[in-house]
Order: structure tokens, then sequence, then C-alpha cells
């Protein structure tokens, strides 16, 4: 080992006691939320229900927004845009045209570039966050929607379109790598939303309103294959899976939510039978769940629901709402981490690249991993299944370089924080 990488290391070995001396844990406290009618983004501060409700103008039918640290993306799909906004401030940074006549309706972001769908060009378009030019693209099914990245592949929801009755309801996968479609995989008509949750992506394909109802479609990544159809009924929205493994989704009329078992995909309250307090969608974090209710003709409302889901607080927002997501500011570690400690080893530690990496916990409980790089950002989940869950770095690993990662384990009711180091 020479004296320079010697000195390096140390500096790195530095820097990460003084980042878990200071902040480590992640809370939810800030809600952005598009109006589309308003053509504005409220910022929402949930520890002091501040609603700045004119937070930032956005361009022509906003649709959707993206987190990505400190700046926002804004899909304006009657721009053909991409709307680039400091998270700070609401400043405008800059407007991206995606192509004339594509209607981006969608957006997920990696490391260097942001993925944008093309509803009317069935494209999925590759967009460098630097230069801010479009640097490739791709077909895929017709009237692509949703977007989620894993483990070197992005996925990409086709509806088949209205004029359709959505026949040929498909998700694409994209190698990104090559950035071109590997495999094509049919679920439920009308695939609208798609996350990831413990290394399986669960999709909410919302039905075509009136004759065909609305299902989550469950598929193995390692497979790309559909493993699972869980019956829903009605038209459900967003998808948002909490820490107790509850799978939560939204209503296309804004009004309940519905709610299965992610583990073994058994249904707990469908459409015969749904929550209320809802909206069409829904994100939350371990303190709260929050739900968007378009209220269809005036002022839209974020429903803030308990853990056990009963009704804590509302917001209003703008008019005719159609997206929300949150952002989640770093705390102190006393501050947040008050449940039990968890006894767990992670070995080898630090690693190199083509490691295997075990997270191994004293009890034999189910659970979850969460991998967080410098920024917060989480860049990775894995599943604690038994007490174990193991993490393999070969090939394009979901850790996107070397250097310093915090890790997270859950399991039941207790928890551990660490730092995992890749060289």
């Amino acid at each position: 080992m020479t004296l320079r990488f010697t000195q390096l290391w140390l500096k790195l070995l530095l820097a990460v006691l003084f980042l878990l001396s200071t902040c480590l844990a992640l809370h939810a406290a800030l809600i952005y939320v598009v109006n589309s009618e308003s053509r504005t983004l409220s910022r929402i501060d949930t520890d002091t229900d501040q609603v700045q409700n004119a937070f930032a103008s956005l361009g022509v039918i906003p649709n959707k927004v993206i987190v990505d640290g400190n700046w926002l993306w804004s899909v304006n799909s009657g721009d053909n845009a991409l709307q680039k906004i400091d998270r700070l401030t609401g400043a405008t940074l800059a407007n991206l045209l995606v192509e004339s006549g594509c209607n981006p309706w969608d957006a997920v972001v990696d490391e260097a570039h942001i993925y944008v769908t093309g509803l009317f060009t069935n494209k999925v378009y590759k967009v460098d966050k630097s230069t801010h030019a479009v640097v490739g693209n791709v077909n895929v099914g017709i009237a692509p929607e949703a977007l989620c990245i894993y483990a070197g592949k992005l996925y990409v929801t086709n509806t088949g379109g209205y004029q359709n009755n959505y026949a040929g309801s498909s998700v694409s996968v994209i190698d990104l790598a090559t950035f071109a479609v590997t495999a094509t995989i049919p679920v439920s008509a009308n695939p609208q939303y798609i996350i990831e949750h413990d290394g399986l992506l669960h999709v909410s394909c919302t039905g075509n309103w009136t004759s065909v109802f609305g299902a989550v479609c469950v598929i193995n990544p390692a497979l790309d294959e559909l493993i699972q159809t869980i019956p829903i009924g009605g038209s459900p929205g967003g998808i948002w899976i909490d820490g107790s493994e509850q799978g939560l989704v939204g209503d296309g009329g804004g009004q309940y939510l519905y709610r299965y078992n992610a583990l073994d995909f058994s249904v707990m309250n469908d459409s015969s039978n749904p929550l209320p307090n809802g909206g069409f969608v829904v994100w939350g974090d371990d303190q709260f769940t929050a739900a968007l209710d378009p209220n269809w003709g005036g002022s839209g409302k974020v429903r803030i629901l308990h853990p056990d889901l009963t009704f804590w607080k509302e917001y209003t927002v703008g008019m005719a709402p159609t997206d929300m997501k949150l952002w989640s500011a770093p705390v102190s570690v006393s501050d947040d981490y008050q449940t039990p400690v968890l006894t767990a080893r992670v070995y080898p530690n630090p690693a190199m690249f083509n490691d295997i990496i075990t997270f191994e916990t004293e009890k034999a409980e189910n659970g979850t991993v969460k991998l967080y790089n410098l920024k917060g950002q989480l860049v990775v989940t894995a599943p604690l299944r038994s007490g174990k869950a193991i993490l393999s770095t070969s090939g394009r690993s979901a850790l996107p370089s070397a250097g310093c990662y915090f890790y997270r384990i859950n399991s039941g009711k207790a928890a551990t924080t660490g730092k995992l180091l890749l060289l």
C-alpha cells in the first residue's frame, strides 16, 4: 500500500466518523405537489404545517415532479419539456426540450442521467443532467408512462393506450449499459405506477375504468418475469409499501386506499372494503402516510394519516394536483433512532468490487437492509430473510462507485446502523 493511498484512506475514515457523528438518519419533512391546472408547485412543511402553494411556477400541463438532491424536475407535458428547479428557492434553472410532440409523462433519475417517457412517441429518452442534452432514445411499447431503475435496468410501464382499450399492456426492460430493450413482460390492463420493494417490482394497473378492474402485478427482476397478480378491483392509482410490509394503493377517484400484504400478497382491503381518507397518489415514511386527493373542480387536498392509517391532518393545495413526492432531511441520530438496537455484523467490510457482502443479524427475523450514499440518498434496498441479506457487487452493481455508504438494518422493532466501505 503506497503512502498516497494510506493518506487517502485515513481522510476517508475521518470523513466517515465525522458524518456518523452529525447526521445519518432520514426523516421526511417536506412534500412537493404538482398543481396541473394552477401550474404551480406546492411545498408543504409537515413539521411546521406551512404550505406554499406558489413555491414555483411551472410550465404548461405539469404532470410529475422528481426529487433529485437539491434539484426538482417538473415533467411538463404541454411544453414537451423538463423544467429544472432549485429545490431550496423554487427558482427555475433550465427548461429542457425533450422532443416536439412527445408529451413527456414521467421521469426517473440516476447519477448522471434522467430518463423520460414520451406518451405520444412510444419512446424513452435519455437526458444528460450536466449538459441538459438528449443523448439517446429507445422505442418501447404503446403509451409508456411510469419508470423504475433497479439493478442496472430501467423498467417502463406501457399502458397500451386509451384508444386501444389498453390492449397489449406490458413492462419494457431496458439495459442501461446498452440502452436497449431486452425483455417485454405482459401485465394487467393500464399499468400506470411502478415501484421497487425488497428486490421485487410492484406495478399498479388501473384497468379501463369501466369493465376491466385493477390489479397489482409483481415482477421478479432477477428473471424479468411476472410472478403474481393481486386482484384489487376498482381503478387503482399510485402505490407505496410501508415499513410493516403493507402495500398501500391509491384510488383513481382520489377517495379511498386499498391494501395488501407485500410479503405473501394477500389482500386486506380491495374495492369491496376500501379504507377511507385516501387519494390517488400515496407516499409516506415511518411516521405518516400521505394521500393526494385531486378534488376535481376545486383545490386539491393532501391527507396525512397516522401509521395505523387513521386521519391526522389535511392540507389544501392548488387546482387539479397530479403528483406528490416526499423529501427527506438529515436529522440527528439521537433524535431519530429510539428503537431497540439490533445486533448485526457485516462482512467483508471494507469490501472490494466482486465481493459478496453479507448482512447478518443475531436473530433470524425478516426485515430490510438499506444503503445510503454520503448525500443521504437511498441507493439500494435488499430483503433481510431469516436474519441474512446478501449484496453482490459484481457486474453492474446497484452501488454506483467505490466509497463510503451508510447502512440501516431493520428487523422487527429493532434496528442498527453503520458504515460500509467499498474499495
